[in-house]
């Protein structure tokens, strides 16, 4: 009989684990789910470096976890920073309260484990709009533009350009703690309504008892300290196999195309390009978030739509043996101290490198341009709010006394004004006291006296107080969504930039030949709208479609949201930049009728880039379709990399070139759950510890006595002699 109850013993301890283990198998993945509540937020605070510092955000390896609380009175901020009983906290909170003097207290007070910021945009009760808000500083990248260290004009003493931004600039400071901003209002609600209403809002000032609702923040940051450090330790030789990184240099590629086709054979004469240029990128303090269309989209909208009326009369500028060349020209990483025009000037002055491109030996390719070509600079800077109805010609107090013909910027500015107000376009020029705002054509000047102009829509301070943050928004530069039925004419930014492209057009075709153009050259208006809406809101429009190269067409038609304008890092070229390029290319080049393997340039003659796009839409006995089609320009990609990171030795502390680099970051994760008082964690975890010292007993047991529970009756055999 003692034997019997043993085996039983041992049977329903088999039984037990057994059907435990099923139980897990088959469950364990909705007792998760059960647990937790996952968000579908990825825009999160990252962190970036540079040579000195770490800035942005991060979490621990684990994720930071605290108890949710929603702040919406000065009594939310009292309980917080000093009343409440269960720190630490996770905060949320409206982007009316997300500025920096809130920050910086909650942050300070070590009792905040992380933050969340409501950015639902369509729904104002959730998300007001500030007067103003920028991440960036109040003086963008003064230190490495052309008045660093001038007396009269250093830290923008003259004039604050960006009054929304702080001196140091939110996006520039270090938190430690993540952050994550929350686009998706059904995430909002599950927080407020789920979370906090339900378990932890306070009652009368008294706190709810447990269980309380508590949010897990995943936004860790592999680098630290400063991009000198992670470059270092990215680059030790620790594991050939399979090298570890801690960051990347902030970097992407710059286009440029010339109208003039300037072979090495031939020589480039002095001062006779003319460049025409704008910035590609932008910055904010939340990953996905880059609206940018006041503070990028309007210039690259503007030189899109002046390259295509130029592009109707190229032919006149090429046969024209005196005219000069134009050279459009989109720099990347501008918002980072200038990494894109930074790059361009060192390759034109470098005597390492070449400009635009590398001339080989028995390859016919673009004669070099450097800075001694240069005959006059445009920039574009923001143009789509007006300041007093007007847009601004300003031009550098510094360089122009130095200039060789002092009368050549005054007769550019004369002429602008002329053509503008021919076409409707009223323009003025600051006074000759103001410096220029932060621009690429700065560091331009830095090296040379070139008579530059850059145009913006602000004559003092930036008109728009939303600069690089994400705010920036299609609306507010009065756009709307075509695809939502909204009214075209209604857009009055359409218009307003098409007249602007059209004086641009005629200015620069007056600048480059010498002659008054012709009343035919105009910008399209349709063109300009496409532009529009295909960068701030349907990345699937047909311009973009028809643009891209069929072997990443599959990237276009995954996207959710139009393509975001930060730099990011130079391992590929981004989305806005591939776009840009493939869009100019047709604007200023030629469609050539070749098949896609005969699309490509001539070993020996690499003047002409040739890229091959899906085309226009097609009807068949098949239906539309899409057989591609080859383009054929002068407009290619060069490298927007900061020449910090490849020249050898260099000083890191020299400020002489942009340092940034971005942390590499584990996957973002946010997630909701409730977690119990101190004494239920207490009894829980003393339960099992008594179930595991039970389960050692029974072990124990059963290993003393395995000699009778699992021994098996000797068989019979029966052997025949």
């Amino acid at each position: 009989m003692a034997n019997l109850a043993r085996k039983w013993i041992v049977l329903s301890v088999e039984l037990i684990f057994v059907s435990s283990l099923l139980l897990s198998y088959t469950d364990a993945k909705r007792t998760k789910e059960k647990i937790y509540i996952d968000l579908q937020t990825q825009n999160a605070c990252f962190r970036s470096l540079n040579a000195t510092h770490q800035i942005g955000c991060t979490s621990s390896s684990e994720g930071n976890v605290g108890v949710l609380h929603y702040l919406e009175t000065q009594d939310d901020y009292n309980w917080i920073l000093k009343d409440g009983p269960n720190p630490p906290y996770v905060v949320l909170m409206n982007s009316l309260e997300f500025n920096s003097t809130n920050l910086d207290l909650l942050v300070a007070s070590q009792r905040v484990n992380g933050i969340l910021v409501i950015n639902v945009l369509e729904n104002q009760t959730l998300t007001p709009f500030p007067d103003q808000f920028s991440a960036d500083k109040s003086c963008p990248n003064d230190a490495y533009g052309m008045y660093h260290n001038n007396k009269n004009y250093s830290s923008c003493k003259k004039q604050k350009w960006n009054v929304a931004g702080t001196d140091v600039g939110m996006m520039f400071k270090d938190y430690s703690i993540p952050m994550f901003s929350l686009p998706n209002e059904d995430d909002v609600s599950k927080l407020i309504n789920m979370c906090y209403e339900r378990f932890n809002r306070p009652i009368n000032g008294v706190p709810r008892n447990y269980p309380l609702c508590a949010v897990q923040l995943n936004d860790r940051m592999d680098a630290a300290k400063d991009s000198v450090t992670c470059t270092r330790r990215t680059n030790r030789l620790t594991n050939l196999s399979n090298p570890v990184r801690y960051c990347d240099p902030l970097g992407d590629k710059n286009i440029v195309a010339t109208v003039k086709t300037v072979n090495s054979t031939e020589e480039r004469p002095e001062k006779s390009v003319i460049v025409f240029a704008t910035k590609m990128d932008s910055l904010a303090m939340f990953h996905n978030e880059y609206p940018a269309s006041d503070s990028t989209v309007t210039g690259i909208v503007t030189l899109l739509a002046v390259a295509e009326a130029l592009g109707a009369v190229k032919h006149e500028i090429q046969n024209n043996s005196t005219a000069k060349d134009i050279m459009f020209t989109f720099f990347q990483g501008e918002s980072f101290d200038y990494i894109g025009s930074s790059r361009m000037v060192y390759d034109m002055e470098s005597n390492s490198t070449q400009f635009p491109q590398e001339i080989k030996k028995n390859v016919v390719s673009l004669q070099e341009i450097r800075l001694e070509n240069i005959h006059s600079f445009l920039e574009v800077n923001q143009v789509g709010l007006r300041d007093q109805g007007k847009l601004w010609i300003h031009t550098d107090p510094i360089t122009r006394p130095k200039l060789e013909d002092p009368t050549q910027l005054s007769d550019m500015i004369s002429s602008l004004k002329t053509i503008g107000s021919s076409l409707n376009v009223q323009l003025d020029n600051v006074t000759d006291d103001m410096p220029l705002p932060p621009a690429s054509v700065q560091r331009f000047l830095m090296k040379a006296n070139i008579p530059a102009i850059v145009l913006t829509d602000h004559q003092k301070e930036y008109t728009n107080k939303f600069f690089n943050s994400r705010f920036d928004l299609p609306s507010m530069i009065n756009v709307t969504d075509h695809g939502n039925q909204s009214d075209p004419s209604a857009d009055t930014q359409t218009q307003s930039l098409t007249d602007v492209a059209t004086t641009l057009a005629h200015f620069l075709y007056k600048l480059s030949t010498g002659n008054t153009a012709p009343s035919t050259l105009k910008a399209d208006k349709d063109i300009v709208e496409s532009l529009l809406q295909c960068f701030l809101y349907n990345q699937h429009c047909e311009l973009f479609r028809r643009s891209i190269d069929p072997d990443d067409a599959d990237s276009l038609e995954k996207a959710k949201k139009p393509f975001p304008f930060y730099v990011s890092v130079n391992v590929n070229t981004n989305q806005v930049t591939t776009l840009t390029h493939h869009i100019l290319a047709q604007y200023l080049g030629e469609e050539i009728a070749v098949s896609k393997d005969a699309c490509k340039a001539p070993d020996t003659d690499k003047t002409h880039q040739f890229l091959w796009i899906q085309g226009n839409l097609t009807q068949s006995s098949t239906g539309n379709t899409r057989v591609g089609a080859c383009i054929k320009s002068t407009s290619m990609l060069t490298l927007a990399k900061s020449p910090a990171f490849d020249i050898d030795g260099y000083d890191w502390l020299s400020g002489t070139y942009s340092t940034w680099t971005e942390s590499v970051w584990e996957p973002l994760k946010v997630r909701i759950f409730l977690v119990p008082s101190q004494q239920f964690q207490t009894t829980t975890l003393s339960l099992g510890v008594v179930i595991m010292l039970v389960s050692f007993v029974i072990v124990y047991f059963i290993n003393e006595q395995s000699d009778i529970l699992f021994s098996h009756p000797t068989s019979n055999r029966y052997y025949t002699y």
